[in-house]
């Protein structure tokens, strides 16, 4: 008889209250993802010709001329920066991340500036901010700046897209970076769902468009959707694909030699999470995400917030965020960090956000959390001492 498969994990499992977060490995997998990546796993299939096929459901999905499955929303930031600087050439390619030529600057707003924007200094890229912090009205981004700083090192622009109330909004960018034949590369890693979103971006005038794979996708966890233009996904490409092979047979079938092991070489995705994620891609098209929120909601009003009479005042809120929450407010800073260490030293560690507890709150996110386990999420914080 084989070993049940949770046994051969020594590690134990937790229950993340707190959304898709990559630290807490995301979500579970929909069966019909789970099948899929079993039926990639079985046999052997060319990447190249997977990522071809995956390009077309991302087309399909976000009106973009082309995609591909990247490692990830920030490797596709990565990937989209090295092909903007690098386009098709070479000798470009193998200098990455030290790029010879000046031609490498990417324009962001000062707004837009986050502790991912790595992601585009990692090709090689050097960030020129315009612009101010736009905060409680102070500072802004005008189109004047914007226009100021394109210069001929200039290879793109970067947006963050939940940023864009912050300074120039996204279609401006579009337009004034197309009148210097410059594109623009979003960031949209969790701006998912609504399902509108997967086009909003690309019908704004962006170039590129990353989209996590594994938070409101629920696709693979280390996995990717990198909506982009034709000629920049080319360049992927060629950045990306394991190089062994047969010189005199690339040079018949591609027109000309081939690469070497390019930046994408080191942010290899396999058969099984490009799968995945196309699987699931098509699957998040077909929710009906209006649907699952409201569910949410009458699950958190109706058996969450009675499990938590008397820890505070409690809210069910759906403000800065598509899915509704839980806000557990007035028990202070020390209750709550007591309250929020109980549940994650529980079994199963029930992990919630950890920001709110300096304003005394206990926030609950239920998208991440399975069905199965909702009712451990009642009962432990039904067991917090009061």
């Amino acid at each position: 008889m084989s070993t049940p498969p949770e046994s051969r994990i020594p590690v134990g499992r937790i229950i993340s209250a707190t959304g898709f977060k990559t630290t807490l490995g995301g979500g579970t997998l929909p069966e019909v993802v789970r099948l899929a990546m079993q039926e990639a796993s079985s046999s052997t299939f060319q990447p190249d010709r997977l990522q071809a096929w995956a390009g077309e459901a991302i087309s399909e999905a976000t009106g973009s001329e082309s995609g591909w499955i990247t490692a990830g929303a920030a490797a596709g930031i990565t990937m989209a920066t090295a092909a903007c600087i690098a386009g098709k050439g070479l000798a470009a390619m193998e200098a990455l991340p030290a790029p010879t030529d000046p031609r490498a600057e990417i324009i962001i707003q000062r707004g837009h500036r986050n502790s991912y924007d790595r992601a585009f200094r990692n090709a090689g890229a050097r960030l020129v901010e315009v612009g101010f912090p736009h905060i409680e009205g102070i500072g802004l981004t005008y189109e004047w700046q914007l226009e100021a700083a394109f210069t001929e090192r200039t290879v793109a622009v970067a947006h963050v897209a939940i940023a864009d109330d912050d300074g120039v909004p996204l279609e401006r960018v579009c337009e004034i970076a197309s009148a210097h034949g410059v594109p623009v590369i979003v960031d949209a890693a969790a701006e998912l769902p609504p399902v509108s979103n997967l086009r909003r971006f690309v019908e704004a005038g962006a170039a590129v468009v990353t989209f996590s794979g594994g938070k409101a996708i629920r696709g693979p966890q280390g996995s990717g959707i990198f909506a982009a233009r034709r000629d920049i996904v080319e360049s992927v490409r060629l950045q990306t694909l394991d190089m062994d092979v047969d010189v005199a047979r690339w040079v018949a079938d591609e027109g000309g030699e081939p690469p070497h092991h390019g930046m994408g070489r080191t942010m290899k995705i396999g058969n099984e999470q490009i799968v995945g994620a196309v699987v699931a891609l098509q699957e998040f098209v077909r929710r009906d995400h209006e649907a699952e929120s409201a569910e949410q909601r009458r699950w958190l009003e109706d058996d969450v917030v009675p499990a938590v009479a008397g820890l505070g005042e409690a809210t069910v809120r759906a403000d800065m965020h598509f899915y509704p929450r839980l806000v557990v407010s007035g028990m202070g800073s020390e209750l709550a960090r007591d309250r929020i260490d109980r549940l994650a030293n529980g079994t199963p560690s029930i992990i919630v956000a950890h920001a709110p507890q300096a304003r005394g709150e206990l926030v609950v996110l239920p998208e991440a959390i399975a069905i199965q386990d909702r009712v451990l999420v009642q009962e432990a914080l039904a067991a917090l001492p009061r």
